[in-house]
């Protein structure tokens, strides 16, 4: 989501900038209504410029952030996937490309998607909806646009690309318009996507808010070799609330992790958290969950993850904190992670995805006002 125009380091210069990653420096600011929490931000406050995620081409506006689970092609364990949902021209919904990240700072472009991709409405613009499988494959969610705003916005695709970074099919249809996020349980010779949806009755900007977001539950066969298909789609959720924007692109339901049957999915529009649980095994859509946690440290949440003992962390989208709350909806505390003093309020517009490390003790997460991959640590 473009919160503010991205600046980042220009293309000539992007391999040194992945090269020299900035010193680990102690948190400077603290915004106002921060409260240290005691679970996964508590005790970490340093922060590292890793890399910048723009690739030669020139892509900015870094959406995804993924830690990669296994090694496959360039893509070494451990390292951070990274796309980017902007071509040079900073349009939205026009971005092509993954890089990855390895967590000393050094770039590899994993992944250059073609613009006319067969079977993907409307183009390529790669968002924050990406996994990572055990067999190597990454599936990534493209909500495309011609002229950078919802009013020539396509439906846009999941993407398949192998381990060696080539995009070879695509899942598309009707239960698929403006794949945004996307949460996975990986399960060896099956996975399931739970992926939300923000294009759904939305037009162009000017348009009054509408309450059909959903989430989509789609599950896929995974071969030893090969693509996964898809064996069943199904949404379990929706009526959740959908604007466009013409700076912000579209605003709607967007992260959304898993923890012990229930997702949480991220409600910008009502900023809140909803839970819809029994997400696996439901037949019937939710409308849209249960609020577990609304307001105070949240404003506009966007990007959402699930900690090893259920912690749930996010990004803001009006201002630059990352956020902790129980599975309960108990808010643990916030650590502002960008105070850009441009924005207003600072750091409003420039955090999007984020990761937790494998140690799950430090956080990677995406920077748009820079073009760079940050650690909080």
């Amino acid at each position: 989501m473009l919160w503010a125009l991205a600046v980042g380091c220009l293309a000539a210069l992007v391999s040194a900038c992945a090269q020299a990653p900035a010193a680990a420096v102690p948190l400077g600011h603290r915004s106002h209504r921060e409260t240290r929490p005691a679970g996964v931000l508590g005790g970490i406050d340093r922060l590292r410029t890793l890399a910048s995620t723009t690739p030669s081409n020139g892509d900015e506006n870094p959406y995804a952030v993924l830690v990669a689970p296994v090694s496959a092609g360039v893509v070494a364990k451990g390292d951070v996937l990274v796309d980017n949902f902007n071509a040079s021209s900073n349009k939205q919904g026009t971005g092509r490309t993954i890089v990855a990240v390895s967590p000393a700072g050094k770039t590899v472009l994993f992944a250059t998607v073609p613009a006319d991709l067969a079977g993907c409405p409307g183009g390529i613009g790669l968002t924050t909806a990406m996994a990572m499988l055990s067999t190597g494959w990454v599936i990534v969610g493209s909500t495309p646009s011609s002229g950078g705003t919802t009013a020539t916005a396509g439906p846009g695709c999941l993407i398949l690309i192998s381990p060696s970074g080539k995009a070879v099919s695509t899942i598309s249809g009707p239960d698929i318009d403006g794949p945004w996020d996307m949460a996975t349980v990986d399960q060896g010779s099956t996975a399931t996507l739970l992926l939300t949806n923000t294009l759904v009755g939305v037009k162009g900007p000017g348009q009054p808010v509408v309450d059909q977001g959903d989430l989509v539950r789609i599950t896929l066969a995974v071969p030893s070799s090969g693509p996964p298909t898809v064996s069943a789609m199904t949404v379990i959720a929706t009526g959740f609330p959908e604007h466009a924007s013409a700076s912000a692109f579209v605003i709607g339901p967007t992260g959304v992790s898993y923890v012990d049957g229930t997702a949480y999915v991220a409600d910008p529009l009502a900023n809140a958290v909803v839970a819809v649980p029994h997400a696996l095994t439901r037949s019937s859509a939710a409308t849209p969950g249960r609020v577990i946690s609304r307001g105070h440290l949240l404003r506009h949440p966007l990007a959402l993850v699930a900690g090893a003992h259920g912690e749930l962390l996010l990004t803001n989208g009006l201002d630059g904190d990352i956020v902790e709350l129980s599975t309960g909806g108990r808010q643990l505390g916030e650590v502002a992670v960008d105070p850009d003093p441009s924005q207003s309020p600072p750091g409003s517009g420039d955090l999007f995805g984020l990761a937790l490390t494998p140690s799950g003790r430090s956080v990677y997460f995406a920077k748009d006002d820079t073009n760079t991959l940050g650690l909080l640590h």
